[in-house]
This record gives structure tokens, sequence and C-alpha cells, in this order.
């Protein structure tokens, strides 16, 4: 996630051509696919109130929550365009880390199995440490 004003970091360059609010949904498993998928067709939420809903993935009832961005930032779902993310995080190198961004969103659905996600779910709780950082920077 990026603040609507970022400072410039030595180390990563992100270009913004992209299309705006995607609909995001991170789900409780993981997805063996990179690609194209049929999510319109087979991934299909029920809207249980303003923000709550619930679907089934492969088979299993699953709920979801969609929480805001924090004002002032915007997500941004990235590719790397000079090599592997992971490997330049993990060893921590100097190299220059080029992103570019496919999507944009403003909103992410989290989903759990058997109940909603709470307040305190790890993804939703790392929403809130925009105010810890601004509060860190704060003159």
């Amino acid at each position: 996630m990026l603040a609507s004003d970022p400072t410039a970091h030595d180390s990563i360059n992100l270009n913004c051509s992209t299309r705006a609010n995607a609909d995001l949904h991170l789900l409780p498993c993981s997805v063996d696919h990179n690609g194209p998928a049929k999510t319109t067709t087979y991934f299909l939420p029920t809207k249980q109130s303003a923000t709550t809903f619930e679907a089934a993935f492969r088979g299993r009832q699953i709920h979801g929550r969609t929480v805001d961005v924090p004002p002032g930032y915007t997500g941004h779902v990235v590719e790397s365009t000079s090599g592997s993310t992971h490997d330049a995080f993990e060893n921590n190198t100097s190299a220059r880390l080029e992103l570019l961004s496919v999507e944009q969103f403003t909103s992410i659905t989290v989903w759990e199995h058997d109940q909603l996600p709470r307040p305190d779910d790890e993804a939703i709780s790392a929403l809130s440490w925009t105010k810890v950082a601004q509060s860190i920077h704060c003159d």
C-alpha cells in the first residue's frame, strides 16, 4: 500500500499504469495457479450486510468482511519487473526493485472458514499500522 503522496525510496520504483478499483479478495487458502481464472463464474459471494459476505470455495463455506484501505492510501497489486522480490528482500540486497502496479484497490474482502474474520485478524489489523507509522514519522 502506498500513501497518496509517497516519499521516494531509494531502492523501490513503482510504475503506476493501472486499472482502478479492483475487486480484491484474500482467501484462507493457497491456490497454485498464476493467470486468468473464471472467478465470475465459479466464485459467487452473496451479500449478508453492507460489509459482510458468504460464499463457497472448493465446496466449503467461507465468510468475508470488506475492509477499506485507510484514508490517504491506495492499495496496489504489483508485479516485479526486475527479478524476484522474495530474493531481494530475503537477502537484504541493495538492488533496485522495479514494480509495476497492475491493479489499484480501495478495499479488500478478507475471508475465513466457518466464521467472519475478526477485527484482530492479521490482514485487517495490518491496515491499522498506517496510523502507527504516521505517528512515528510525525514531526
